[in-house]
């Protein structure tokens, strides 16, 4: 028996992670210019969670952990949180 080719829905599944990563990219390369007006103590916790959702995509799809067990996912998870906590309270004065 031979295996069945995957269907279209992983590559469109992945044409729209990398769509989501394309405008990701696309939004921190506009708040980073100069004269957009943004206070930088909404920058910064913004880039950082920008950041962390496209190391999460990544991860998740192009790394293959979204079908790992629940134990990588929190390895992974626990020191992003853990930064994202600590940029926050840096920001916050």
């Amino acid at each position: 028996m031979e295996a069945t080719p995957k269907t279209s829905s992983g590559v469109r599944t992945y044409a729209l992670v990398f769509t989501v990563l394309a405008v990701i990219t696309i939004l921190e390369i506009l708040l980073s210019q100069p004269g957009v007006g943004v206070a930088r103590q909404v920058l910064t916790p913004t880039f950082l969670m920008f950041s962390l959702a496209k190391a999460g995509l990544v991860a998740a799809f192009f790394m293959h952990l979204r079908s790992d067990t629940r134990f990588y996912t929190y390895v992974f998870l626990f020191p992003a949180a853990l930064l994202l906590i600590f940029a926050l309270l840096a920001t916050v004065r």
